[in-house]
C-alpha cells in the first residue's frame, strides 16, 4: 500500500493504518531524544553571570567600585558561555564595556582631583596660612 499524496516531512499522515490510535511521531525523528546539547547549559539557557555583569556595569555609574566586579564577572561569563554554549554573550559584553569605561573614567577623575588639589595647595596666593579675614 503506497500513499499517493504523502504528508510533508514532520506531519502525521492523513491515513492512519490503525484507526483510533495516535500516530507514533510526536516531534522527534524516530521517537528519539534530542541531540546532546553540551556539558551543563542548554542552548536556550541564559548565563546568570552575564546578567550580573551587565547590572554591575550599569551600577558602576553610581558606585565605581562595582565596575571592577562587572569586569571580573563579565570575563567569567564569556568563558562559561564559550564552554557551555549558553546565551548571554551580549549582556556579558555590555557589562565588560561599561565596567571598563567606568573604571577608566574613575582613574581619570582621581588623577584630575590630585592635580587640582595639588595646584590649589601649591598656590600661595589662594592660602596664606593665616586665619585673618
Amino acid at each position: 500500500m503506497t500513499d499517493q499524496n504523502p504528508a510533508p516531512y514532520g506531519q502525521p499522515s492523513s491515513q492512519n493504518p490503525y484507526p483510533g490510535q495516535q500516530p507514533a511521531y510526536q516531534g522527534q525523528p524516530n521517537g528519539g531524544q534530542p541531540a546532546y546539547q553540551g556539558q551543563n547549559g542548554a542552548p536556550g539557557q541564559r548565563n546568570t553571570l552575564a546578567l550580573v555583569s551587565m547590572i554591575l556595569g550599569i551600577a558602576g555609574f553610581l558606585t565605581s567600585i562595582s565596575s571592577i566586579a562587572a569586569i571580573i564577572t563579565g570575563h567569567i561569563a564569556l568563558s562559561q558561555i564559550k564552554k557551555r554554549g549558553e546565551e548571554g554573550r551580549g549582556m556579558a559584553l555590555t557589562g565588560l564595556i561599561l565596567g571598563y569605561v567606568v573604571f577608566v573614567l574613575s582613574i581619570i577623575a582621581v588623577i584630575a582631583a590630585v592635580v587640582l588639589f595639588g595646584a590649589i595647595a601649591s598656590n600661595p596666593d589662594l592660602y596664606d596660612g593665616s586665619y585673618n579675614s
